[in-house]
């Protein structure tokens, strides 16, 4: 593994911090791990709970069999409005709100956006989910399933939209007081100017930073501090958005990020802040 330069800091951070982009078998794409084996990683290092999310199948009810188990960390369930589940499904996000779900994530690799840029789901031959009409408005059933997060008092995230439907979005979410986080902002797919994510910040978004992006070398950890310290440490969350096969594991990318932060300039608050307090808030 990589040789951390803040050992002793990265292993305090640890204890009692989130992952709240996590992806485990079993799943349709390959995974380094899986649910139970995140958590024995979870609990290894103290940490306080993951998010296990899957593009095409929800995770609400594979946290509470996860949190049966006797780990000390908590599993935290979500579900993607992709195509597996009805695309934009009302009824499907009040299911798996009922179910627990903490956060629902707009479509990801079912998304038009997604699909223009890399198609990563071969076998749909749907042009992709849009949420905006022809005339450039969110669709209804977009509005009503903003409506069912807010009564679930859950989280709604951008997922892998276009820039226009992620304004939107935030938007509608924040004008009803809904917790609302900007997905991969740093990803080319999800691109979002630096700009327009302070624009954002200002409404109440709450900005998701991955080691993803930094982990493949598709920005540097000195452009991702730079984002962080323009947004300010109090509007973001780190996560990873690991658990692909042949990838370091979860819990050893956060170490990672944390550590690549600290070495970029943020403080040991800062980070703390990203990866527990802010966390906290999205989950409740």
């Amino acid at each position: 593994m990589y040789q951390l330069q803040n050992k002793e800091k990265v292993l305090r951070l640890m204890e009692g911090a989130y992952d709240l982009h996590t992806h485990t078998a079993p799943d349709f794409f390959p995974r380094a791990l899986d649910d139970f084996k995140l958590m024995e990683q979870a609990d290894r290092y103290k940490m306080a709970g993951v998010m296990l999310k899957n593009h095409l199948d929800p995770t609400p009810a594979r946290a509470i069999l996860a949190n049966t188990q006797g780990y000390k960390a908590k599993a935290y369930g979500s579900a993607v409005m992709n195509l597996s589940i009805g695309g934009l499904n009302p009824i499907a996000a009040q299911k798996y709100l009922e179910l627990g779900a903490k956060i629902i994530w707009m479509p990801t690799i079912h998304s038009r956006n997604q699909i223009e840029y890399s198609k990563i789901d071969n076998k749909i031959q749907s042009a992709g989910i849009r949420l905006l009409d022809d005339n450039g408005y969110l669709k209804p059933e977009v509005l009503e399933i903003l409506d069912l997060i807010k009564e679930y008092k859950a989280t709604v995230a951008t997922g892998h939209i276009s820039i226009g439907e992620s304004i939107a979005v935030c938007t509608a979410a924040r004008e009803r007081g809904i917790k609302t986080i900007l997905t991969h902002p740093d990803w080319a797919c999800t691109m979002i100017p630096i700009e327009i994510q302070k624009l954002l910040v200002s409404k109440g978004v709450i900005v998701e930073k991955l080691w993803f992006d930094v982990g493949l070398n598709l920005i540097s950890a000195e452009y991702m501090a730079q984002t962080i310290k323009e947004l300010g440490p109090e509007n973001c969350f780190m996560a990873t958005d690991r658990g692909q096969a042949g990838m370091e594991f979860p819990a050893e990318g956060l170490m990672m990020f944390m550590d690549a932060m600290l070495e970029q300039g943020l403080s040991y608050e800062q980070v703390y802040c990203m990866t527990h307090e802010n966390p906290a808030k999205i989950i409740g």
